[in-house]
């Protein structure tokens, strides 16, 4: 039997999961979070489900809404304006926490996101349209354990992508949440 390049990471990751030595690390977690985002006003919220193969690592997968509002400069002849819009992305992550989940510390995010954005419609934006959005991330934050099964968490990523054929999408969201492992 040929092994493929395609199936070498389920492998790994199916030996992750059966492996006694990290059995005791693995658990199931369902999370949401919500926050501002920074350098352009608005807001975000994400849910999510995640697993984790040891308690250093965790493989999540989230819906994610994020919204930037419109905005408008003017000094003196010249005008600009930024449209703004809602991202509705779907997302894997890759969380790594070097001092396991169940202690006080921090973790590093890196990841993907895919979905639409819907730009704002107004007087200097008129016309209503939706776009595709592809967009990588990177970000870390704060675990703090409040029990066995329960944590709170707070999280600051920047993602980049492209949106519809020549839009750039970048958003920073700053999201604390609340994580309960199972």
């Amino acid at each position: 039997m040929m092994l493929s390049v395609r199936k070498i990471p389920a492998l790994l990751f199916l030996m992750l999961l059966v492996s006694p030595g990290v059995a005791n690390g693995q658990s199931f977690e369902l999370y949401a979070s919500a926050g501002p985002t920074i350098t352009d006003t608005g807001n975000s919220f994400a849910a999510g489900v995640g697993v984790s193969p040891t308690s250093r690592l965790t493989i999540g997968f989230s819906f994610e809404r994020t919204h930037l509002s419109s905005r408008t400069s003017r000094e003196g002849n010249v005008v600009s304006s930024f449209r703004g819009g809602t991202l509705l992305l779907g997302t894997a992550e890759l969380r790594f926490a070097p001092f396991g989940r169940g202690r006080f510390g921090p973790f590093g995010v890196v990841g993907v996101a895919a979905g639409v954005s819907h730009p704002n419609v107004n007087d200097m934006f008129p016309n209503r349209v939706t776009n595709r959005v592809g967009a990588m991330f990177l970000g870390g934050g704060i675990n703090v354990p409040l029990g066995e099964r329960i944590a709170m968490f707070a999280d600051a990523r920047m993602m980049f992508g492209a949106e519809g054929v020549e839009g750039i999408v970048a958003v920073a969201p700053v999201r604390a949440g609340i994580a309960w492992r199972f």
